[in-house]
């Protein structure tokens, strides 16, 4: 049932999701770093993609080059990546409503033009249940793809970039603005726009936070290599020292989840101050929750009053999210557990309305209970 809950290797990915608190600035100011990687406020590289797949239905000619005073946001995706797919109506949204302003979207991936027209023509079902292809839902924007990587070394690896999707914000003066998720990029590139974007703050920030994915990638090497304890102490370092409260939280829970493999008593006496202090966040109290009851149906032994905070993790994270369905799943699991067999099946049952991605995990569990409910009831 993994996939209701945060990934770790996540993490990294949120370093960028913090927004800059920004003021007015002259864009010609920044200097390119002299350090040769690209990043923010480094002469965005000329575009060289082989193969234009929409142009936006004949809005847009192939760029090469970067025309002054106009914006541009390159973006990198994948058809296999769900986050990239996820994305796309954000991106044909954005290019629509901005195309008068001088904005143009071109999004590149590394695949064969045979993957990527395959996958145009999958369907898609929009937000208000039509149905329609992929291919027409990017042709609204410059969908491309460069098998050749060529642009790819050109912008992500030059900036070390190792995820997608990945967006680049090219401003006026064909400058890097800013880097980052596409569903993050609304209101620096509306400060491009609007000639209020202070490229100096953010690059001030983008480094820092550049710093900081380096540490949770050493984090995130020792576990790789077995060396949990140093793991371990590098997230705590990094938890204390870090201002944004999310990513702290956000850390916080997976040094809770090595401790608990390694540590079950030191784990314990954290996990319900950050149990309380995630007390409305009901995405975070479910992992919290699920990460304890996994370890118990493993049949480890673990502390008793950490398998209660569990437990209220469960019901506080239902009471935030009333009805969603895994969230309730995981309350429905605990009630099973602490031997309330009739509220199990209550929960399960309501949980199995809005199921989402684990529906067939939810009904084999909900058909579980009522087997075992009818045992109970014969005697057996």
């Amino acid at each position: 049932m993994s996939q209701r809950f945060f990934c770790g290797i996540a993490l990294a990915v949120l370093v960028f999701a913090a927004a800059a608190n920004v003021t007015a600035q002259d864009e010609t100011t920044t200097a390119a770093p002299n350090d040769g990687m690209l990043t923010i406020g480094s002469k965005a590289p000329t575009l060289d993609i082989e193969h234009w797949v929409s142009n936006g239905n004949g809005r847009f000619a192939p760029v090469k080059e970067f025309e002054p005073n106009k914006v541009y946001i390159v973006e990198f995706w994948a058809t296999w990546c769900g986050p990239c797919v996820a994305s796309m109506p954000h991106l044909s949204e954005t290019q629509q409503k901005l195309a008068k302003e001088g904005v143009t979207i071109i999004s590149v991936s590394d695949e064969d033009l045979e993957t990527v027209n395959g996958f145009l023509d999958r369907p898609y079902v929009g937000e208000e249940g039509q149905d329609s292809t992929y291919r027409a839902l990017t042709s609204h924007y410059c969908l491309t793809t460069d098998p050749d990587r060529s642009t790819h070394e050109a912008y992500m690896e030059a900036a070390q970039q190792n995820g997608i999707p990945t967006a680049f914000i090219v401003g006026k003066s064909g400058l890097i603005e800013w880097i980052g998720h596409p569903m993050s990029m609304d209101e620096p590139l509306e400060k491009v726009l609007n000639g209020t974007w202070d490229r100096d703050s953010y690059l001030a920030e983008f480094k820092a936070q550049q710093e900081l994915e380096g540490k949770i990638n050493q984090a995130f090497r020792f576990l790789q290599t077995g060396k949990t304890d140093e793991a371990i102490e590098l997230l705590t370092e990094i938890a204390n020292t870090t201002k944004d409260e999310g990513m702290k939280m956000q850390l916080e829970m997976l040094r809770f989840q090595l401790l608990l493999s390694v540590r079950p008593d030191e784990a314990s006496k954290g996990y319900r101050a950050l149990v309380e202090a995630n007390r409305t966040n009901g995405m975070a109290l479910n992992h919290l929750s699920w990460t304890v009851y996994e370890v118990v149906e493993q049949g480890e032994t673990i502390p008793d009053d950490l398998k209660d905070a569990a437990f209220q993790a469960a019901k506080w994270a239902a009471e935030a999210e009333p009805n969603d369905g895994s969230i309730l799943d995981t309350l429905a699991h605990w009630l099973y557990v602490y031997g309330d067999l009739d509220q199990a099946i209550e929960v399960q049952t309501k949980a199995l309305k809005n199921p989402g991605p684990a529906a067939e995990e939810i009904e084999a569990f909900l058909n579980k209970l009522k087997e075992e409910k009818a045992k109970k009831d014969k005697g057996e």
